[in-house]
């Protein structure tokens, strides 16, 4: 239930800005996820979302990433110089479904998906 409710939390941040905690949980129990405001507050922080004027956002994505390709099962995710591993680890923790795991180098990280399906929505994610 958490990694699915993280999953909707990244998802609808990406679909539109939302600046508050309860706009957040109003949301999550639109998609039938009903959840307190305490535990979507802990599952920000264990996402790693800031917020700014634009809402909310997973900053280690939005900062660092440059740049992605999907390659049949595979996304090539292009970083900052020096941050991929940052980035993968940001994947890896995440344990978002669909990601197989992550290998990376100094600034690109190669994602394996089980499908080309998730491989499109992996890419469908960090691209917002």
């Amino acid at each position: 239930m958490k990694q699915k409710r993280q999953v909707a939390i990244l998802n609808l941040i990406r679909a539109r800005p939302i600046h508050t905690q309860q706009e957040l949980t109003d949301a999550l129990a639109r998609e039938g996820l009903e959840t307190t405001q305490a535990t979507v507050s802990r599952d920000i922080q264990e996402l790693g979302l800031i917020r700014s004027k634009g809402g909310y956002s997973p900053v280690v994505f939005t900062e660092y990433v440059t740049g992605v390709q999907t390659v049949e099962f595979l996304t090539v995710v292009h970083t900052n110089p020096g941050c991929a591993n940052l980035v993968a680890r940001a994947i890896d923790e995440r344990e978002l479904p669909g990601v197989v795991g992550t290998l990376a180098g100094d600034d690109t990280i190669i994602v394996v998906h089980p499908t080309r399906r998730a491989a499109a929505a992996f890419k469908g994610f960090l691209s917002g």
